[in-house]
Parts: C-alpha cells; sequence; structure tokens
C-alpha cells in the first residue's frame, strides 16, 4: 500500500513539474519589448533647438524626440537643426499649421512662431560635428561643414577665416579661438570657439 502511495505521489509530482515548466514567461518578452521601443525623449541622437529670439539668441528649448504639447509660454524665433529633419505644428499633437525643417532656421516665419508640437520626420547626422555649448559661447574641437572636415587651404589666416565663417554659418557672431591640425597631409580647422560676443 505504501508502495503505491509513494509511486502516485511522484508521478502527481512529476506531472505538476512538467507542467510548471511549460508555462510561458511574460515577464523577460515584456522587458525586451520595453527596450525595442525607442524613448521620447533621445531617439538616436536626434536634436532641434527651438529659440526664443531670432538668430538662435535668448531661451531655448532642446528637443530630442517628439513632443505632443511643448508648453513654452513664448514664440519661436529661431530653430537651431542639430541632427534629423524635424516637423513642427501650432496645434498639439502635431496639428494646426505644419511644416518640415531639415536646417537651421536663422528667423522663423511668422505663421510658425506658436509652435505647440514637434516630432523628427527623418535624417541622421549632426553636419557640423560634435561640441559643448553653453549659453554664450559653442566649441568644435573638429568643426564640419556638410559632414565633412573643414579644410585650411590659403594663407596665415585661412584658420581664423574659415572659422568665423563656421560660426556665423550657426547663428554666432565670431569664433574667439582656433586652431590647425594636419591629418593625412591635409590641414583641418580644429578647436573652434563660437560666441555672440568678441570679449
Amino acid at each position: 500500500m505504501r508502495a503505491i502511495l509513494s509511486i502516485t505521489c511522484s508521478a502527481v509530482l512529476l506531472t505538476a513539474d512538467v507542467a510548471i515548466s511549460q508555462e510561458p514567461e511574460q515577464a523577460p518578452v515584456t522587458l525586451q519589448n520595453e527596450r525595442a521601443q525607442p524613448t521620447a525623449q533621445n531617439q538616436g541622437g536626434l536634436e532641434v533647438m527651438l529659440h526664443r529670439d531670432a538668430r538662435f539668441g535668448g531661451p531655448f528649448q532642446s528637443i530630442t524626440g517628439p513632443r505632443t504639447d511643448l508648453n513654452l509660454g513664448w514664440e519661436v524665433r529661431s530653430i537651431r537643426v542639430r541632427s534629423g529633419e524635424w516637423q513642427i505644428c501650432t496645434g498639439r499633437n502635431y496639428t494646426g499649421r505644419c511644416t518640415t525643417i531639415d536646417r537651421d532656421q536663422p528667423t522663423l516665419s511668422q505663421q510658425f512662431r506658436d509652435v505647440v508640437s514637434v516630432r523628427p520626420t527623418g535624417g541622421w547626422g549632426t553636419g557640423v560635428g560634435q561640441s559643448l555649448r553653453g549659453a554664450a559661447s559653442e566649441f568644435f574641437p573638429a568643426p564640419r561643414r556638410n559632414g565633412e572636415r573643414i579644410e585650411c587651404r590659403a594663407g596665415a589666416n585661412c584658420a581664423r577665416q574659415e572659422a568665423n565663417q563656421f560660426c556665423r554659418s550657426l547663428g554666432w557672431l565670431v569664433s574667439r579661438t582656433q586652431g590647425t591640425e594636419t591629418v593625412g597631409g591635409k590641414t583641418y580647422v580644429t578647436d573652434v570657439l563660437c560666441a555672440r560676443a568678441l570679449l
């Protein structure tokens, strides 16, 4: 009798163990799905900067993903596109008047200044190189123009001229400092500090 009970209990435990091992594991799948979804705060390095004043002046809001309701509290008068292509709209959830931009807007058209929602629509790469931005200046260790390093080809003042032109194309007034470096027999502009004032 004891042998029969022992065999019966073992069979029940074995059956329960098999049933448990066959249950689907949902938690790891959910975590994988969560990791696969890009966050709204940062989609692959995309960035656009909305400025209150023309020519990239005044307070600004950095946007790195879709925003359905910005609630800025001020009109946007200039936009700096650091990377990507962006749609800006005057209504929530990408409604109202909308337009798509893929380059800097030193002076934004009056009809689009009340920016309420914005989202990336494509495009990758900054085109100007990595930088460290402050309130009144921005430093580019290896500035680029259209994605290519800026080459210095003539004259002792080449670096200064190219650096000033580079800074002004981004809405800054002047390059305070700049240098050059030689790579593969070519001389490139380097260490450019763009600023709003000479001193």
